[in-house]
């Protein structure tokens, strides 16, 4: 689907180094239960809170391509790369609205991502800017959640048959507890610089594109079927 005609756009920002077959699980996941019409991955050119070296934007760019392939509801963006670093969510949220008027966004995060946000930057103006589907993450549970919202500005009404809060404006909190990724980048990197398999964990598509350009540290060993 085109993302100028999308009325419902999910965002999942992220450094995505490399992306996996969780964060497409969890993709496909949102669009189906939230009712979005299109998912679009944001790469991160230069995220404030990492402390180590990314591979380079270009590389990620093309890997989540690669991953998203021919399927509609999918689409990447490379705009964070068009402003100067660093690159804060909301930034990003504006650009969307300035390009994407007509739509109306759910930004994508983990529970633990949630739990932070308010040491984001201009972490409130976020909530007047797009919706948010919190998905689990291991050690983060419904009791915690619901306190993080409570200690946010204003007053939300939960729906607890649908796992929603819903502040007074208008504005949405998701939360999707039976969904959670099982495997993160950094787990990835280790195998593929160990010369461990990692099918089943990448689409075949990234696992031949980290071979063709040797990125990782990869090796034979990481290539499909093995």
């Amino acid at each position: 689907m085109d993302p100028e005609i999308a009325q419902q756009i999910g965002i999942l920002g992220g450094t995505f180094d490399p992306v996996h077959e969780g964060h497409l699980a969890v993709a496909r996941t949102v669009l189906d239960r939230c009712n979005l019409d299109l998912l679009l991955f944001v790469p991160a050119l230069a995220p404030p809170h990492k402390d180590r070296a990314l591979t380079p934007f270009g590389h990620r760019l093309a890997m989540l391509e690669a991953a998203v392939g021919e399927d509609p509801r999918f689409s990447v963006s490379a705009l964070e790369a068009e402003r100067p670093a660093p690159s804060y969510t909301v930034d990003t949220l504006r650009e969307l609205h300035r390009r994407l008027g007509a739509s109306q966004f759910f930004l994508v995060i983990g529970a633990d991502m949630f739990a932070e946000i308010h040491l984001w930057y201009h972490y409130s103006e976020l909530f007047t800017l797009s919706h948010l589907i919190v998905v689990a993450r291991p050690g983060y549970p419904l009791a915690d959640m619901a306190a993080r919202v409570a200690g946010l500005p204003g007053v939300f009404r939960h729906d607890p048959a649908r796992q929603t809060w819903q502040r007074e404006d208008g504005f949405r909190i998701i939360h999707l507890p039976d969904v959670a990724i099982q495997v993160s980048s950094s787990q990835v990197r280790a195998l593929l610089v160990q010369g461990k398999p990692v099918t089943g964990l990448l689409p075949d598509r990234v696992i031949g594109y980290i071979r063709a350009h040797g990125l990782y540290g990869s090796s034979d060993h990481g290539r499909p079927g093995q």
